[in-house]
Protein backbone atom coordinates (compact mmCIF):
# COMPACT_ATOMS: atom_id res chain seq x y z
CA UNK A 1 0.00 0.00 0.00
CA UNK A 2 1.37 3.57 -0.82
CA UNK A 3 0.65 6.83 1.13
CA UNK A 4 -2.04 7.61 -2.33
CA UNK A 5 -3.87 4.69 -0.89
CA UNK A 6 -3.92 4.99 2.89
CA UNK A 7 -5.65 8.36 4.25
CA UNK A 8 -2.26 10.11 6.13
CA UNK A 9 -3.16 11.85 9.37
CA UNK A 10 -1.03 14.87 9.38
CA UNK A 11 -0.17 16.52 13.00
CA UNK A 12 0.79 19.99 12.95
CA UNK A 13 2.89 20.78 16.43
CA UNK A 14 3.87 24.63 16.21
CA UNK A 15 6.09 26.94 18.45
CA UNK A 16 2.93 29.12 19.59
CA UNK A 17 5.27 32.14 20.62
CA UNK A 18 6.14 33.26 16.87
CA UNK A 19 3.81 35.41 15.35
CA UNK A 20 5.26 33.68 12.23
CA UNK A 21 3.39 30.46 12.49
CA UNK A 22 -0.48 32.44 11.18
CA UNK A 23 0.66 32.78 7.38
CA UNK A 24 1.76 29.38 7.14
CA UNK A 25 -1.48 27.87 8.80
CA UNK A 26 -3.43 29.96 6.75
CA UNK A 27 -2.11 29.17 3.82
CA UNK A 28 -2.65 25.46 4.24
CA UNK A 29 -6.09 25.60 5.40
CA UNK A 30 -7.25 27.46 2.32
CA UNK A 31 -5.31 24.68 -0.06
CA UNK A 32 -6.90 21.95 1.52
CA UNK A 33 -10.20 24.05 0.74
CA UNK A 34 -9.04 24.16 -2.78
CA UNK A 35 -7.07 20.87 -3.67
CA UNK A 36 -8.49 18.43 -1.38
CA UNK A 37 -5.29 16.73 -0.88
CA UNK A 38 -7.17 13.23 0.65
CA UNK A 39 -5.39 13.42 3.84
CA UNK A 40 -6.59 14.81 7.75
CA UNK A 41 -4.64 17.95 9.30
CA UNK A 42 -4.76 17.97 13.24
CA UNK A 43 -3.37 21.07 14.81
CA UNK A 44 -2.35 20.68 18.09
CA UNK A 45 -4.36 22.57 21.15
CA UNK A 46 -2.25 26.11 21.98
CA UNK A 47 -2.63 29.35 24.12
CA UNK A 48 -1.40 31.61 21.81
CA UNK A 49 -2.63 34.91 20.34
CA UNK A 50 -1.15 33.95 16.90
CA UNK A 51 -3.87 31.03 16.34
CA UNK A 52 -6.79 30.73 15.38
CA UNK A 53 -9.23 28.41 16.48
CA UNK A 54 -11.64 28.86 13.17
CA UNK A 55 -9.19 27.35 10.90
CA UNK A 56 -12.00 24.92 8.28
CA UNK A 57 -9.72 22.06 7.45
CA UNK A 58 -7.40 21.99 10.64
CA UNK A 59 -8.83 19.52 13.05
CA UNK A 60 -7.50 21.16 16.84
CA UNK A 61 -6.92 18.39 19.13
CA UNK A 62 -4.45 17.97 22.27
CA UNK A 63 -1.25 16.86 21.45
CA UNK A 64 -1.21 13.37 23.07
CA UNK A 65 -4.45 12.37 21.03
CA UNK A 66 -2.52 13.80 18.27
CA UNK A 67 0.76 11.97 18.52
CA UNK A 68 -1.31 8.99 18.75
CA UNK A 69 -2.69 8.98 15.16
CA UNK A 70 -0.14 10.78 13.40
CA UNK A 71 1.21 9.09 10.63
CA UNK A 72 3.64 12.55 10.03
CA UNK A 73 4.42 15.62 11.86
CA UNK A 74 4.96 19.40 10.59
CA UNK A 75 6.69 21.63 13.20
CA UNK A 76 6.82 25.18 12.52
CA UNK A 77 9.12 27.25 14.47
CA UNK A 78 12.42 26.21 14.40
CA UNK A 79 15.00 23.41 15.86
CA UNK A 80 14.05 24.02 19.14
CA UNK A 81 10.12 23.24 18.22
CA UNK A 82 11.65 19.79 16.36
CA UNK A 83 13.91 19.00 19.91
CA UNK A 84 11.23 19.68 21.62
CA UNK A 85 8.80 17.14 19.10
CA UNK A 86 11.08 14.68 19.31
CA UNK A 87 10.65 14.53 23.10
CA UNK A 88 7.36 14.41 22.65
CA UNK A 89 7.43 11.68 20.61
CA UNK A 90 9.28 9.38 22.58
CA UNK A 91 10.22 6.02 20.51
CA UNK A 92 7.19 6.37 18.35
CA UNK A 93 9.49 6.92 15.36
CA UNK A 94 6.77 9.36 13.81
CA UNK A 95 8.79 11.40 10.64
CA UNK A 96 8.99 15.02 11.17
CA UNK A 97 8.88 17.66 8.69
CA UNK A 98 10.12 20.98 9.88
CA UNK A 99 9.30 24.33 8.49
CA UNK A 100 11.90 26.74 9.51
CA UNK A 101 10.52 29.99 11.12
CA UNK A 102 13.35 30.12 13.25
CA UNK A 103 17.44 30.95 12.77
CA UNK A 104 19.58 28.44 10.84
CA UNK A 105 17.58 25.70 10.83
CA UNK A 106 19.85 22.60 10.93
CA UNK A 107 17.24 20.62 11.41
CA UNK A 108 14.22 22.50 10.23
CA UNK A 109 15.28 22.85 6.48
CA UNK A 110 11.77 23.82 4.97
CA UNK A 111 11.44 27.37 4.36
CA UNK A 112 7.32 28.02 4.92
CA UNK A 113 6.99 29.18 1.35
CA UNK A 114 7.65 25.19 0.78
CA UNK A 115 5.24 23.95 3.16
CA UNK A 116 2.73 22.86 0.53
CA UNK A 117 4.83 21.38 -2.01
CA UNK A 118 6.94 19.54 -0.03
CA UNK A 119 3.69 18.22 2.06
CA UNK A 120 2.35 17.12 -1.63
CA UNK A 121 5.44 15.66 -2.37
CA UNK A 122 5.12 13.35 0.88
CA UNK A 123 1.36 12.72 0.12
CA UNK A 124 2.87 11.22 -3.72
CA UNK A 125 5.22 9.22 -1.29
CA UNK A 126 8.27 10.99 -3.10
CA UNK A 127 10.33 11.42 -0.05
CA UNK A 128 13.31 10.16 2.06
CA UNK A 129 13.80 9.25 5.81
CA UNK A 130 16.63 10.45 7.55
CA UNK A 131 17.14 8.42 10.49
CA UNK A 132 18.91 10.83 13.90
CA UNK A 133 20.40 8.80 16.32
CA UNK A 134 19.87 9.46 19.69
CA UNK A 135 22.03 9.28 23.50
CA UNK A 136 20.19 7.60 26.12
CA UNK A 137 20.65 8.84 29.75
CA UNK A 138 20.01 6.51 32.73
CA UNK A 139 20.43 7.82 36.31
CA UNK A 140 22.16 5.19 38.07
CA UNK A 141 21.03 6.56 41.74
CA UNK A 142 17.33 6.96 40.72
CA UNK A 143 16.90 4.32 38.02
CA UNK A 144 15.55 7.29 35.80
CA UNK A 145 15.94 7.35 31.60
CA UNK A 146 15.95 10.00 29.69
CA UNK A 147 17.01 10.40 25.70
CA UNK A 148 18.39 13.54 24.00
CA UNK A 149 18.64 14.07 20.73
CA UNK A 150 21.55 16.73 20.31
CA UNK A 151 22.60 16.25 23.62
CA UNK A 152 23.20 16.32 27.97
CA UNK A 153 25.03 18.77 29.68
CA UNK A 154 26.13 18.28 33.52
CA UNK A 155 26.40 21.77 34.54
CA UNK A 156 27.56 23.41 37.83
CA UNK A 157 23.82 24.97 38.57
CA UNK A 158 25.14 28.35 38.70
CA UNK A 159 27.47 28.28 41.48
CA UNK A 160 30.84 29.90 41.08
CA UNK A 161 33.03 26.81 41.79
CA UNK A 162 34.02 24.22 39.04
CA UNK A 163 32.64 20.72 39.54
CA UNK A 164 34.22 17.37 39.12
CA UNK A 165 33.04 15.54 36.36
CA UNK A 166 34.82 12.01 36.48
CA UNK A 167 34.04 10.41 33.53
CA UNK A 168 34.93 6.28 32.09
CA UNK A 169 34.05 5.04 28.43
CA UNK A 170 33.66 1.18 28.55
CA UNK A 171 34.72 0.86 31.85
CA UNK A 172 38.32 2.75 31.23
CA UNK A 173 38.90 5.61 32.80
CA UNK A 174 38.60 8.71 30.72
CA UNK A 175 39.22 11.88 32.54
CA UNK A 176 37.97 13.59 35.64
CA UNK A 177 37.25 16.92 34.06
CA UNK A 178 37.66 19.83 36.27
CA UNK A 179 35.42 22.29 34.63
CA UNK A 180 32.28 24.33 34.32
CA UNK A 181 30.37 21.99 32.74
CA UNK A 182 30.57 18.60 30.40
CA UNK A 183 28.83 18.21 26.93
CA UNK A 184 27.84 14.85 25.80
CA UNK A 185 26.75 15.47 22.23
CA UNK A 186 25.50 13.33 19.60
CA UNK A 187 26.81 13.79 15.53
CA UNK A 188 23.37 15.88 15.39
CA UNK A 189 24.38 17.73 18.40
CA UNK A 190 27.67 18.71 16.95
CA UNK A 191 26.44 21.69 15.66
CA UNK A 192 24.58 22.97 18.46
CA UNK A 193 26.07 23.94 22.45
CA UNK A 194 29.17 21.45 21.62
CA UNK A 195 29.75 23.80 18.26
CA UNK A 196 30.28 26.90 20.21
CA UNK A 197 32.13 25.05 23.53
CA UNK A 198 35.12 24.59 20.22
CA UNK A 199 33.53 21.15 19.68
CA UNK A 200 34.35 19.55 16.13
CA UNK A 201 31.41 19.50 13.46
CA UNK A 202 30.54 16.08 12.92
CA UNK A 203 28.29 14.30 9.92
CA UNK A 204 24.83 13.27 11.10
CA UNK A 205 25.52 9.79 9.95
CA UNK A 206 29.17 8.87 11.33
CA UNK A 207 28.62 6.51 14.35
CA UNK A 208 30.06 8.48 17.20
CA UNK A 209 29.35 11.03 20.21
CA UNK A 210 31.41 13.72 21.29
CA UNK A 211 32.56 14.46 25.09
CA UNK A 212 33.38 17.96 25.57
CA UNK A 213 34.23 19.87 28.61
CA UNK A 214 33.16 23.25 29.07
CA UNK A 215 36.38 25.87 30.56
CA UNK A 216 38.24 23.16 31.88
CA UNK A 217 40.92 23.87 34.49
CA UNK A 218 43.89 22.73 32.06
CA UNK A 219 45.40 23.24 28.88
CA UNK A 220 45.34 19.82 28.19
CA UNK A 221 41.50 19.23 28.21
CA UNK A 222 40.31 18.84 24.54
CA UNK A 223 36.76 17.18 23.01
CA UNK A 224 37.05 13.57 22.33
CA UNK A 225 34.96 11.30 19.82
CA UNK A 226 33.98 8.14 20.82
CA UNK A 227 32.34 4.98 19.04
CA UNK A 228 28.22 5.51 19.74
CA UNK A 229 28.83 1.61 20.93
CA UNK A 230 30.26 2.88 24.01
CA UNK A 231 29.31 3.40 27.41
CA UNK A 232 30.22 6.61 28.65
CA UNK A 233 29.92 6.72 32.78
CA UNK A 234 29.55 9.88 34.85
CA UNK A 235 29.90 10.67 38.66
CA UNK A 236 29.79 14.50 38.98
CA UNK A 237 30.88 15.99 42.51
CA UNK A 238 30.32 19.77 43.63
CA UNK A 239 30.82 21.38 46.20
CA UNK A 240 27.29 23.14 46.52
CA UNK A 241 24.52 21.23 47.55
CA UNK A 242 23.60 20.06 43.85
CA UNK A 243 24.34 20.18 40.14
CA UNK A 244 21.90 20.25 37.03
CA UNK A 245 21.41 17.94 34.24
CA UNK A 246 20.14 19.74 30.88
CA UNK A 247 18.75 17.61 27.59
CA UNK A 248 18.40 19.34 24.73
CA UNK A 249 18.48 22.74 26.05
CA UNK A 250 15.96 22.41 29.17
CA UNK A 251 16.74 21.49 32.28
CA UNK A 252 15.75 18.04 33.68
CA UNK A 253 16.27 18.09 37.12
CA UNK A 254 19.13 18.98 40.05
CA UNK A 255 21.52 16.22 41.77
CA UNK A 256 23.64 15.77 45.09
CA UNK A 257 27.25 15.76 44.45
CA UNK A 258 28.24 11.67 43.80
CA UNK A 259 24.85 10.91 41.68
CA UNK A 260 25.85 8.78 38.75
CA UNK A 261 24.65 8.23 34.83
CA UNK A 262 25.03 5.66 32.51
CA UNK A 263 25.25 7.04 28.73
CA UNK A 264 24.03 4.71 25.90
CA UNK A 265 23.16 4.84 22.03
CA UNK A 266 19.49 4.67 21.91
CA UNK A 267 17.24 1.24 20.82
CA UNK A 268 15.67 4.48 18.50
CA UNK A 269 15.65 7.02 15.99
CA UNK A 270 14.27 10.56 15.48
CA UNK A 271 13.22 10.54 11.92
CA UNK A 272 13.29 13.57 9.58
CA UNK A 273 11.46 13.88 6.11
CA UNK A 274 13.56 15.37 3.42
CA UNK A 275 12.29 15.82 0.15
CA UNK A 276 14.79 16.93 -1.57
CA UNK A 277 18.49 15.32 -1.02
CA UNK A 278 20.82 17.37 0.03
CA UNK A 279 23.90 16.62 1.22
CA UNK A 280 25.10 17.71 5.09
CA UNK A 281 28.34 19.13 3.63
CA UNK A 282 26.20 21.73 1.38
CA UNK A 283 23.77 22.28 3.90
CA UNK A 284 26.86 23.21 6.61
CA UNK A 285 28.37 25.82 3.53
CA UNK A 286 25.13 27.28 3.02
CA UNK A 287 24.05 27.75 6.84
CA UNK A 288 27.52 28.90 7.95
CA UNK A 289 28.39 30.73 4.82
CA UNK A 290 31.20 29.02 4.22
CA UNK A 291 33.93 29.47 0.93
CA UNK A 292 32.40 33.09 0.93
CA UNK A 293 34.71 35.93 1.21
CA UNK A 294 33.38 39.37 3.39
CA UNK A 295 36.51 40.89 3.22
CA UNK A 296 36.88 43.87 1.49
CA UNK A 297 39.13 43.54 -1.29
CA UNK A 298 39.67 46.98 -2.53
CA UNK A 299 41.53 47.08 0.80
CA UNK A 300 44.38 44.93 -1.23
CA UNK A 301 46.81 46.91 -3.27
CA UNK A 302 47.02 44.52 -6.24
CA UNK A 303 43.06 44.84 -6.87
CA UNK A 304 43.32 48.68 -8.02
CA UNK A 305 45.96 47.08 -10.27
CA UNK A 306 45.02 48.02 -14.15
Amino acid sequence: MTLKDKKQIVGILVNPRKKEVSAPLDSLDEWISLSNPGAEFLLATYQSKYLRTDYRNLKILPVEEILARADLLVTLGGDGTILRTVQAIGDREIPILGVNLGGLGFLAETPPELLIPNLQSYLMGKYLVESRKLLNCLVVDRDERFFALNDFVFDKAGFSRVIEIITMVDGSLLNSYIADALILSTPTGSTGYSLSAGGPIVLPGTEVFIINPICPHSLTNRPVVVPDTATISIKVYTEHKEFFLFRDGYKVDSYPSGTSFELTKAPFFAKLVKVKKRSFIETLRNKLHWGEDFRNKNRWSYHNLK
